[in-house]
C-alpha cells in the first residue's frame, strides 16, 4: 500500500479516546493485507505478522519490545504489549522475529513490580482481585478497595440482567498521582488538556490516571468530584477489558460516555442500597437536558449524535446530556433492544472505519428508523422523571 493511500485511510479510521479529546490511530485491515511491491525482507515480516496470536520481538533504536502485532501499515507497527499498552513502532531498520506462539500478558506480580520500578519510593502499590492501583504513600489502606468495588457493581449490573462479560485479560491499572500538576504531566501527551479533566481512561495505555490534592484547603471541596470521576473512569475501563466495549473498534463516543454517567449515580451502582428510579437519576445531566428541551433546542441533535461524535466538541455540555438522557432511557425502557445494541457493537470488525452511515444503519436496525418519535418519547420520559435533592 502506497503512502497516499494509507495516509486516506488514517484520515478515514481513529478511534476517538473516550474522556477528552485524545486521539489513538491504528492502522485498518485492509491497509495491513494490501501491500504492493514488497521486498523480501517486508514480505518476511508480512509472513510473520499474519500468524494469529503471536508474540513477536521488535528490536527498534536501542528498545526492545514484545507484544502481539494487531496491523501493520509497511512502515508501523501496532503491538499489544504484555502490559496491555498498544504501542506503534517505526519499522524502518527494525529487527523483528516471532518470539512465541500465543500471547501471554504479564502476571499481576510481574507487573507489580514494574510499576514500582516506574514510580519509584514517593508511592505505593495497592492491590486487589482486579486492580493494582499506583498511590501516594501514607497512612496503610487499601486504595485499590473502591476501584473493585466500582468494578463488581459494574460486572453485577450486566450479569443479574443475563449479559455475559468476559474476564479481564490484564490486570487492570488506576495511577493515582500526589498532585495536579503531576496529573496535567502525566496526561499531557495523550489528550488535548481541559482544566475540568480529573481522571482520565486512556486505550492506549489501557489505565486510569487521576490524582488527590496535596492542598488541605482544596482537598474537601475536590473530593465528592474526584470519587465521582473514580466511577466513571472504572467504568470505561470495566467496559473495555470486559468485552462490553472493543478497544480496537471506533465506538460511538455517546454510548461509551452515556454508560459512565449512568452509573455515577448511586441506585445504578450500588442499586440494592439505593433501590429507587430517583437514586439512579443522573441530576446535573437531568437538569441540562430539561433545560435543552424547554429551550426547544433539542430536535434533531439525537440523530446528529448517533451518525456522528463531532456535537462532543462543538456543543459538549448538551451532547454529554443528551447521551446520558439516551443511554438512560434506553436501559429503563428498551433494555433488551439495548443490550443487543451493545452486543453488536462490540462484535463489529476491529480496526476499521465506522462512517456515519454505518453508524445510522446500526443504530436503526437495533432501535428503529422514526427518529421523530424516539426523540418525542425520549423528551417526555426525561420530563417525567422527579429531580434528586442532591
Amino acid at each position: 500500500m502506497n503512502l497516499t493511500h494509507f495516509k486516506s485511510a488514517i484520515r478515514l479510521f481513529s478511534l476517538a479516546v473516550v474522556v477528552a479529546a485524545g486521539l489513538l490511530v491504528v492502522f485498518t485491515s485492509d491497509a495491513w493485507a494490501q501491500q504492493s511491491k514488497q521486498s523480501a525482507a517486508e514480505a518476511k515480516i508480512d509472513e510473520n505478522l499474519s500468524r494469529p496470536m503471536i508474540t513477536v520481538k521488535v528490536r527498534e533504536k536501542g528498545k526492545t519490545y514484545y507484544g502481539r502485532p494487531l496491523a501493520w501499515d509497511g512502515k508501523k507497527l501496532a503491538l499489544l504489549r504484555w502490559d496491555g499498552r498498544i504501542s506503534q513502532i517505526e519499522l524502518s531498520n527494525t529487527k523483528l522475529k516471532i518470539f512465541s506462539k500465543g500471547f501471554a500478558p504479564y502476571s499481576r506480580e510481574e507487573l507489580e513490580k514494574r510499576l514500582r520500578k516506574q514510580y519509584g519510593d514517593r508511592y505505593a502499590i495497592s492491590k486487589t482481585e482486579h486492580f493494582l492501583v499506583v498511590h501516594p504513600s501514607g497512612p496503610r489502606r487499601n486504595w485499590a478497595l473502591p476501584y473493585e468495588n466500582n468494578y463488581r457493581r459494574f460486572y453485577n449490573y450486566f450479569s443479574k440482567r443475563k449479559f455475559k462479560l468476559e474476564e479481564p485479560q490484564f490486570p487492570m491499572v488506576v495511577v493515582v498521582l500526589g498532585s495536579r500538576n503531576e496529573f496535567d504531566r502525566e496526561i499531557e501527551q495523550e489528550i488535548t488538556y481541559k482544566k475540568n479533566v480529573f481522571g482520565f481512561y486512556s486505550r492506549l495505555s489501557n489505565r486510569v490516571t487521576t490524582f488527590v490534592s496535596n492542598d488541605p484547603r482544596e482537598s474537601k471541596r475536590l473530593a465528592k468530584v474526584i470519587k465521582t470521576t473514580a466511577i466513571h473512569e472504572t467504568v470505561h475501563q470495566a467496559a473495555f477489558n470486559t468485552g462490553l466495549h472493543n478497544r480496537l473498534c471506533t465506538v460511538p463516543r455517546w454510548l461509551t460516555e452515556g454508560l459512565a454517567m449512568m452509573f455515577e449515580s448511586n441506585g445504578v451502582n450500588n442499586q440494592r442500597k439505593f433501590p429507587s428510579i430517583t437514586d439512579r437519576i443522573n441530576r446535573e445531566r437531568l437538569l441540562t437536558l430539561r433545560k435543552m428541551y424547554r429551550a426547544g433546542i433539542g430536535e434533531g441533535k439525537l440523530e446528529s449524535m448517533v451518525k456522528s461524535d463531532r456535537s462532543f466538541q462543538t456543543d459538549p455540555q448538551y451532547a454529554y446530556a443528551l447521551s446520558w438522557g439516551l443511554t438512560f432511557y434506553l436501559a429503563e425502557k428498551k433494555q433488551d433492544k439495548y443490550f443487543d445494541y451493545l452486543k453488536a457493537d462490540s462484535a463489529r470488525k476491529e480496526l476499521t472505519a465506522y462512517s456515519p452511515a454505518d453508524r445510522l444503519a446500526d443504530f436503526s436496525n437495533a432501535f428503529g428508523t422514526d427518529f421523530e418519535a424516539l426523540e418525542n418519547d425520549l423528551k417526555k420520559f426525561i420530563l417525567s422523571l422527579p429531580t434528586p435533592l442532591n
